[in-house]
């Protein structure tokens, strides 16, 4: 049983690393940019995407299907601001700031549902990591909470 526990907590351990980890990656991928300070609705909800340089699978499909999932029921939330979508790369020092708000240090889901200029933040990461290699279930389940927090 203890052999059983130690090689669970070991292969998470080393899944966490690899999602985390400082490296350089080959590809780059386009980031979302945006000053979080110019967006003008008092009252909005803003998903923030948190990923280090280097992403496994599960981090790319965290964010690919919370775009779908945003793309294809939340199109008017996103036009209008009442929605925005945020892609931030913990590991650029330009984002440590933001990165410190939300304590992110690696991948992560959070949500900040700013009411009248004040944050509400909420991490979805657990949710995320569960779902997210699984389309058919992240994007039904994404879709149901953000319509709770939008209530």
């Amino acid at each position: 049983m203890q052999k059983l526990i130690f090689t669970i907590v070991t292969i998470t351990t080393l899944f966490l690393m690899a999602c985390n980890s400082n490296q350089s990656q080959t590809k780059k991928e386009s980031l979302v940019k945006v000053n979080t300070d110019t967006i003008h609705i008092k009252n909005r909800l803003e998903l923030y995407a948190f990923h280090g340089t280097r992403e496994c699978a599960t981090c790319k499909n965290m964010k690919a299907n919370t775009k779908a999932t945003l793309d294809k029921y939340f199109v008017n939330e996103l036009k209008s601001g009442k929605i925005v979508y945020l892609i931030i790369d913990v590991d650029d020092k330009k984002n440590e700031k933001i990165a410190e708000k939300f304590q992110a240090s690696g991948t992560a889901l959070m949500i900040n549902k700013v009411i009248n200029g004040k944050d509400s933040i909420a991490d979805w990461s657990q949710f995320a990591f569960d779902k997210a290699d699984d389309v058919t279930k992240f994007i039904p389940e994404l879709k149901t909470k953000i319509e709770g927090v939008l209530k």
